[in-house]
């Protein structure tokens, strides 16, 4: 019988049962015999009867006792053999430990939640007795120290790290806009006393991601020694600055060897030895104390090996720009992120070459009329880099959001490989005008296989000005409108436009959400794409042919009025499951 099966292992206690009583039924029989005869024998006084009985009851449950705790060894034997015969227990070791590490990867990248590494591993260890030797006597495991954490995991997983490297996280990588959230759940004392602990093993720092409530904290942990940290990132809620004592110098003058450095709303010193050499650099959140555009190129200069590059500062932190400079070539950057006034931006980019950047985001705020001059030029540079993310077969999905804001993405299509990526998004100009910019220097020039088109816009917006940009651009797929009049549009597709063509004449999806318009310009819109007469109108004798058929028309929560009779007409034409409306649509 198989051992592993429940039958087999209530087989092996009742007989692991029977034998245990049978090696004690002998000596219960003797011992009771004796007592049975020392009661005859002494019968003159009751107080010693009853001291026999004690004796007697005491002498089983003595017995009862060993009885349990060899029940319990048996059992415990048992259970130690049926755990080796699962298969992943016949692992070697290395391979178990493989498995458990990867099982905690995903806490180790994902953003936070509720679970950490450490507590996974608390939770792992009473599986069995194998896997709890296995985990607590595995120092990689415990290299993690999270504020999440309670004290005494903290204590433990520092001591059963034994001498290994330490990542310190007291907020997750990527949670800088959620700095104020994590105070939150994270009390600040609780904040003061993990950086206190973090300190005392700062020798055995690999990274720290800190959020520091001061600039006093700041300082001390920039000022603890640091010998083989590699990354550094220090978050706040509001601009601090922190000076380094010991004359400027960081870390105990350890000297770490970092290759990553992100600091959000924390400023060091811009000529800090601490920003050179480095693979990732981020900087963020800052206004007064943001680094000068010498200070940033300087910076740049000495860290030719640049693969990720963060700039994100706040729009009124307008620098004097300098006299021309050197052009730098940054050969290895592949991540370019741009959060900056157009002065400072285009200063960058008359300086910096980049010859392998594959993921380019530009946030751009035009807050004065000088920023509004610029923009050609920095779409011009923007046009050089997005040659070398894009040279063919791409997606481009347009949003504007309001009659001041646009997005423009540039994504890989179905058929490349990802890891390619080109945004522009622009606040404070008139988003017509930038509209106008970017189809005639990126997509005019740029053929994308895929337009997609959201106007998501309040309904004081006019989108006329907007379909006046796109006369003569025939690559547009899909339009989503949102929060608009939609009227304009229906009329710019009902007919041929100013360049003689259809408006949209490749358009294959129309989705319409939250949208007043006229149900009779719907109606119309679809019998002129189909070839169908509309009443009182005649077609024109230079029409030109009619565009492919439309795939689909969604509508949502549309206040047209529509009735039944005029969306079946429409449905009629267009076939059938092409129009498609919820029961929120007025009809």
């Amino acid at each position: 019988m198989n051992p592993a099966t429940p039958a087999a292992v209530d087989s092996a206690v009742n007989i692991l049962l029977q034998s245990i009583f049978n090696e004690n039924r002998n000596t219960l029989e003797a011992e009771s015999k004796t007592r049975s005869s020392s009661y005859r024998k002494d019968t003159k006084t009751h107080a010693s009867s009853l001291a026999h009985v004690d004796d007697h009851v005491e002498a089983i449950k003595l017995t009862l006792d060993s009885v349990q705790r060899q029940l319990l060894q048996k059992i415990s034997t048992l259970r130690t053999e049926h755990n080796r015969m699962i298969p992943l227990h016949q692992l070697p070791i290395e391979i178990f430990i493989r498995i458990i590490s990867d099982a905690l990867a995903p806490l180790r990248t994902l953003g936070r939640s509720r679970s950490t590494c450490l507590s996974r591993l608390v939770r792992f260890s009473p599986v069995c007795k194998r896997w709890k030797d296995v985990i607590e006597g595995t120092p990689s495991f415990w290299t993690i120290i999270d504020i999440l954490d309670p004290p005494a995991i903290i204590s433990a997983a520092i001591s059963r790290s034994e001498s290994r490297p330490l990542n310190i996280i007291a907020i997750s990588s990527g949670m800088m806009q959620l700095v104020s959230h994590f105070h939150t759940f994270c009390h600040p004392d609780k904040l003061n006393q993990f950086i206190t602990t973090a300190i005392t093993v700062s020798p055995r720092w690999r990274s720290i991601q800190l959020v520091v409530p001061s600039s006093e904290k700041a300082s001390a942990v920039m000022n603890a020694p640091a010998p083989i940290m590699k990354s550094l990132d220090l978050e706040s809620r509001r601009p601090i600055r922190v000076g380094f004592s010991n004359g400027g110098v960081a870390f105990q003058g350890t000297d770490p060897q970092l290759r990553r450095v992100r600091l959000h709303c924390v400023a060091i010193p811009w000529d800090s030895y601490l920003l050179r050499g480095l693979r990732d650099l981020s900087i963020s959140g800052l206004e007064t104390f943001a680094p000068s555009c010498e200070e940033t190129l300087a910076i740049l200069k000495a860290c030719p090996g640049l693969v990720a590059l963060n700039l994100s500062l706040k729009p009124a932190a307008t620098v004097e720009s300098p006299k021309k400079a050197t052009p730098l070539t940054l050969a290895e950057l592949q991540s370019l992120s741009f959060s900056l006034n157009p002065s400072f931006a285009l200063t960058l980019f008359e300086t910096i070459r980049l010859p392998s950047i594959r993921f380019v985001h530009l946030h751009l705020n035009f807050s004065s009329d000088l920023d509004h001059i610029l923009f050609p030029k920095l779409i011009q540079h923007a046009q050089s880099l997005f040659s070398v993310v894009f040279r063919k077969n791409y997606s481009l999905f347009i949003t504007v959001y309001s009659g001041d804001s646009l997005h423009w993405t540039c994504k890989p299509d179905q058929t490349s490989r990802g890891g390619r990526k080109f945004e522009i998004t622009t606040q404070y100009k008139p988003a017509s005008e930038t509209l106008e910019c970017l189809v005639e220097t990126l997509l005019n020039r740029f053929t994308p296989e895929f337009v997609e088109v959201y106007f998501d816009c309040p309904r004081r917006l006019r989108l006329s000005t907007f379909l006046e940009v796109f006369d003569g651009v025939d690559c547009v797929n899909t339009i989503l409108v949102s929060g608009c009049d939609l009227d304009p549009l229906l009329t710019y597709m009902s007919c041929p436009t100013a360049s003689l063509q259809w408006g949209f004449p490749k358009l294959e999806r129309l989705t319409v959400y939250a949208c007043n318009y006229n149900p009779l310009n719907l109606l119309s819109m679809v019998e002129a794409r189909y070839g169908q007469e509309v009443q009182g109108s005649s077609i024109p004798y230079n029409q030109p042919e009619l565009p492919p058929p439309l795939k689909s028309i969604t509508i949502s929560h549309a206040d047209g009025g529509a009735n039944r009779d005029i969306l079946a007409l429409v449905e009629d034409i267009l076939g059938p499951d092409c129009l498609q409306y919820d029961e929120d649509a007025d009809c």
